[in-house]
């Protein structure tokens, strides 16, 4: 019996993720990182309760240089001003503003979220509700 408990829990977490990843927006209008594999996402009130952060993190065998192309121009056509970077060997990351609004983007050659094989991208977005 509770082997079975067990295993339909199993299958209810596996099914419940693929929904989850389905119902996956980006934000702001961004587009979608082609053949990206969503990997985790959560959205939640900031401590404050007026504005909401949204994280995802995906699997990519996009290059590093890809990725970050295609997410500094998208974030500047949709009005948003790069303000910090960090290029490591091992990372990359830049944070964009629009207003009130919050971007930022990273590259991880390795991740724990992420299939072997992988590298990261994630999207962190913070905005008024």
């Amino acid at each position: 019996m509770k082997r079975i408990v067990m295993l339909l829990t199993f299958v209810s977490v596996v099914c419940g993720s693929a929904a989850l990843a389905e119902a996956y927006t980006m934000p702001f209008g961004l587009p979608s990182l082609p053949d990206a594999r969503l990997a985790i996402s959560d959205s939640y009130d900031t401590a404050g309760g007026d504005r909401v952060e949204s994280i995802a993190r995906f699997g990519t065998n996009k290059s590093r240089e890809e990725v970050i192309a295609l997410y500094r121009k998208a974030t500047e056509e949709a009005g948003f001003q790069s303000y910090s970077s960090s290029d490591k060997p091992e990372y990359y990351m830049f944070a964009a503003k629009r207003g009130d609004d919050r971007l930022t983007i990273y590259y991880r050659n390795t991740s724990d979220w992420v299939e072997a094989g992988e590298a990261e991208f994630s999207i962190k977005a913070v905005f008024n509700k």
